[in-house]
């Protein structure tokens, strides 16, 4: 039985917060979050300029965003300073907003490796958590992360 508790414990301690929980700020210090945006599906991805897969990945991942442009998502960088967040997209030709999180926050989504990416479904909970790099032009893993948008 002790050991039960202890591998029910185990398992909760990994598992993923609610996601509204988590909270990221833009590049002014304006804060955002998650409970915010409940009552839509969003897809959250978590990065960094410093991370060699997400600067393998990002440019793959921002195309698959245009390619679906009714998504809601939120790309979040956890880099320590805004202008390493901002030159890394630049350098990628991505224009999107410079969001700004770190690592506790992210951890309240469950993520340990970057990239990572969150979809969080209307009710606010998270649906699937994707860690490490991904293929975006892979249709199968299209779909099921677009199948996760509306559980």
């Amino acid at each position: 039985m002790k050991q039960w508790i202890t591998a029910l414990i185990l398992l909760l301690a990994s598992s993923p917060a609610f996601a509204a929980e988590f909270k990221w700020m833009d590049k002014d210090g304006k804060m955002f979050s998650l409970a915010e945006m409940q009552g839509e599906p969003v897809v959250v991805h978590l990065w960094a300029s410093w991370c060699p897969a997400c600067r393998t990945e990002m440019k793959a991942f921002s195309n698959w965003t245009e390619r679906n442009p009714a998504l809601k998502v939120v790309m979040v960088s956890l880099d320590q300073h805004s202008e390493d967040a901002a030159s890394f997209l630049k350098e990628k030709e991505i224009n999107r907003p410079v969001l700004l999180s770190d690592e506790a926050q992210a951890r309240k989504l469950g993520v340990r490796a970057l990239p990572s990416t969150i979809v969080v479904a209307a009710d606010g909970s998270v649906s699937q958590l994707h860690r490490g790099p991904r293929n975006w032009s892979d249709e199968s893993f299209s779909q099921q992360v677009l199948s996760g948008l509306h559980p």
